[in-house]
């Protein structure tokens, strides 16, 4: 299973647009979006607005990649669940966002095992065929917790 998410804050209706184009071509994929407040809705996948954290998590455990925009929040669940990621940046240009760091967010993690970058919904499609066959996002990348050096020196800083 393919499973998309434009996270919980904003509609990314031109994600879920090509998706649903995706799964259209790919009939015998089982393909399912959490698609938000979006205007789209998909005639080709199964869809949902919202999904709870138990469901959205399970969601992920059970899919074979994630597909998402490139929100750090994504980034760290398919961290921390082993999944491969693709990564379509949502644009300011286009109204998705009021910035563009979710270019900047991508070009930082594109180079990383399991992360498969899409700048343009054109390099959807092959980003998921590389995700398909590629690796998982190494968790050893992935901490729950900040690095103890940089504890300490915060704690410290507090009690200056």
């Amino acid at each position: 299973m393919i499973f998309v998410t434009v996270g919980s804050m904003m509609a990314f209706d031109r994600l879920i647009l090509s998706m649903d184009k995706w799964a259209l071509e790919h009939a015998d994929s089982d393909v399912l979006a959490q698609i938000g407040g979006g205007n789209y809705r998909p005639s080709h996948m199964r869809w949902t607005r919202m999904l709870p954290p138990s469901k959205f998590q399970e969601a992920v455990r059970n899919a074979a990649v994630m597909v998402a925009h490139a929100g750090m929040g994504s980034y760290f669940i398919a961290a921390e669940m082993r999944k491969p990621i693709v990564m379509l940046p949502r644009l300011a240009a286009n109204r998705e966002h009021t910035t563009d760091h979710q270019v900047h967010t991508i070009k930082w993690l594109r180079d990383r095992p399991g992360v498969y970058a899409a700048m343009s919904d054109d390099e959807l499609e092959p980003a998921i065929t590389r995700a398909m066959t590629g690796g998982s996002v190494a968790s050893a990348e992935f901490a729950r917790f900040a690095p103890e050096p940089l504890l300490r020196r915060v704690r410290q800083f507090l009690i200056d």
